[in-house]
């Protein structure tokens, strides 16, 4: 793509075939508010892609929203040029990939962006839903059909199936998104607040339900969750400032500064900050996944004993 190509993207999309400009529209409301997309937006993209290819935009978008999120929070420093995208010292590449060195043209020199959040109130979402609605919000979620592609087992969770349509390419994040739940230095405690956090700011009621089960059987209970999720008086400085970061990293990924993650610090080590950023990331692309599936909320399994 050219210099100019590339900068219409940012917004000015009447210059783009139609179908891009409905993968554009799309993926700026499921980064921006994945909580009001819905089986509308879905069938504006079949117009133009099949359903195998809708799910590949959905889980690359969901991809980059986590994948942002990472580079963002951490400070990870962009690459000074174009070397990392070269295939070995003997490739020759057909464009220049130090590109975004040279002047911006004419066209697009005083193009203020149309999509980028500048500030932090762009990230406004509603007031959150009492915690006393939880139950029934889940209970209405159980009752809906996926609208994306499912694979693997009867028997897998609802978000496995929708990665393994893809199962070459899911492999990895499938085995990794696993091992999050139990591997690492960070505590499961902790580890669920981040996720529990990030799903009820997303309003993903899949993941709501799933990590409250995994809270359960931790032994958070109902008392404390609500404590937790309302922020009531007793909530520890050490939860508040984990609530804090996942949050902002949830609604206003920009907004992070060096203070969010130093508040964790006072409490965790660097690594376990990490980990605490990892699992926000993971969330941001299991909510904008099963959420855009619409995944029926799973009914507990009952008990063989």
């Amino acid at each position: 793509m050219t210099d100019d190509e590339i900068a219409a993207l940012d917004g000015d999309w009447e210059k783009i075939p139609p179908a891009d400009r409905a993968a554009c529209r799309f993926t700026l409301k499921l980064t921006r508010e994945p909580h009001r997309v819905g089986a509308e937006d879905i069938r504006e993209l079949r117009k133009f892609f099949t359903a195998n290819q809708v799910a590949e935009i959905v889980q690359a978008v969901a991809g980059y929203n986590s994948t942002n999120r990472w580079t963002d929070a951490l400070n990870i420093p962009a690459e000074e040029n174009g070397d990392f995208f070269r295939r070995g010292t003997s490739a020759k590449t057909t464009v220049e990939l130090d590109s975004f060195l040279t002047p911006t043209s004419d066209a697009y020199i005083r193009q203020v962006t149309r999509i980028a959040p500048v500030k932090a109130e762009e990230a406004k979402r509603e007031p959150l839903e009492p915690f006393a609605d939880l139950a029934s919000q889940w209970q209405k979620a159980s009752t809906r059909e996926p609208i994306l592609p499912l694979a693997g087992e009867a028997t897998d969770p609802g978000w496995v199936r929708l990665l393994k349509v893809f199962p070459v390419a899911n492999k990895g994040r499938i085995s990794t998104l696993f091992a999050a739940e139990t591997k690492g230095k960070l505590d499961t405690r902790t580890k669920l607040l981040v996720c529990w956090t990030c799903a009820r700011h997303d309003r993903a009621w899949y993941m709501q339900s799933q990590v409250a089960r995994r809270m359960a059987a931790a032994g958070i209970n109902s008392a404390e969750l609500r404590a937790l999720d309302s922020g009531e008086a007793g909530v520890s400085d050490k939860d508040r400032a984990v609530i804090g970061l996942a949050r902002k990293m949830t609604v206003a990924p920009w907004t992070v500064t060096d203070a969010d993650v130093a508040a964790a610090r006072q409490h965790y080590s660097p690594f376990q900050v990490a980990e605490i950023v990892l699992h926000a990331c993971n969330a941001a692309y299991l909510d904008r996944l099963t959420e855009t599936a619409q995944l029926p909320v799973e009914k507990p399994k009952r008990s063989s004993q």
